[in-house]
């Protein structure tokens, strides 16, 4: 299936030191060949994997970490068990040092217990590692986090900040949706979701395309790409992004940071309300709702007959602003 989509377009010789504008305004993900190739993790899982595992531990804070672990018949697969009541893998905390014993201890099983590291922050999990492993965007301070693993596979979701996927050793595959495939992708709940964010049903290896017929107009217009140890991936905000880790130890730093000038995701939270205060409503009333979204939002017609003064959050969003409003419906939230 995945031999025959269309292949993420690639771009060579551009640094991590100076990510140029064409790469961030970027409408499509783009491959970036060699992106970190200079990074000392880099280099070090080249000179061998203990090599680097002896890096990483240098720099981890102590801190224990949060490891999703799974039985060997789930194949990697995050993912819910078949009644869709409890996900088929399950939580713990342990050292780094013992993650690390407990992949190496599962290489040449076939197929191994899942050990996944998801969303960790660099700056609390890895004090001082960001010095070494960074990139430089103009007027950006992406947020980075690392994920860790042996053989995974993350289900299609999307994330709403803009990201650079920088791979730093073994291989990973992305398979990739515009935003607008959602449909075509049959998502799961909202609030009942592996890691925060919804993700497709579809099992890539095994589609059954009876029970998800409209997958196939998905994988139209799909696009996959491999990354190898010093290649990264842009990819803009709100893509599906299917992620396979294919080596026995995956790692992976991303890179994440808003098409605004503040980092935050109340566009979810904006979702999630509106799908509980309006989904149910008879159609009459969801029309008065469309169109008053439209005015204020989709279209966000011009209210010059406002004084500037007392527009509040009409106005341009100063980070002011988003927290007195956060507060403001904080309050209205309460009951």
């Amino acid at each position: 299936m995945l031999g025959t989509l269309k292949k993420i377009a690639s771009v060579e010789g551009i640094s991590a030191c100076d990510v140029p504008s064409f790469i961030i305004e970027s409408k499509q993900p783009l491959i970036l060949k060699g992106f970190i190739k200079d990074w000392p993790m880099v280099k070090k899982g080249q000179e061998s994997e203990t090599a680097l595992q002896r890096y990483l531990l240098k720099y981890a804070s102590g801190q224990d970490l949060v490891v999703g672990c799974g039985t060997p018949d789930i194949d990697g697969r995050i993912f819910y068990n078949k009644a869709l009541t409890a996900l088929n893998c399950k939580a713990y905390k342990m050292s780094l040092a013992d993650l690390f014993g407990q992949i190496n201890k599962s290489q040449g099983d076939t197929p191994p217990s899942l050990y996944y590291m998801g969303t960790t922050p660099v700056d609390a999990y890895f004090p001082n590692l960001r010095k070494e492993n960074n990139i430089h965007i103009a007027g950006k301070s992406p947020a980075m986090n690392m994920w860790m693993g042996n053989e995974s596979t993350i289900p299609a979701h999307y994330d709403v900040p803009n990201n650079i996927a920088c791979n730093i050793y073994g291989k990973r595959r992305f398979t990739l949706f515009p935003p607008e495939q959602i449909e075509n992708l049959y998502i799961g709940p909202l609030d009942f979701t592996p890691a925060g964010q919804s993700i497709s049903l579809v099992d890539f290896k095994k589609s059954d395309f009876i029970k998800y017929p409209k997958f196939k107009q998905a994988l139209a217009h799909a696009q996959v790409g491999e990354l190898e140890a010093g290649d990264a991936l842009f990819l803009p905000s709100m893509w599906w992004h299917h992620v396979e880790g294919l080596a026995h130890f995956n790692l992976l730093t991303t890179f994440w940071w808003s098409s605004t000038d503040h980092l935050t995701d109340e566009s979810g939270n904006a979702l999630l309300y509106a799908v509980m205060a309006l989904r149910n409503l008879p159609k009459d009333k969801k029309d008065i709702w469309f169109n008053l979204f439209k005015h204020y939002i989709f279209e966000a017609t011009p209210l010059d007959h406002i004084p500037e003064h007392a527009k509040g959050m009409l106005n341009p969003q100063s980070e002011k602003a988003l927290r007195k409003f956060k507060d403001y419906l904080i309050k209205r939230l309460r009951y």
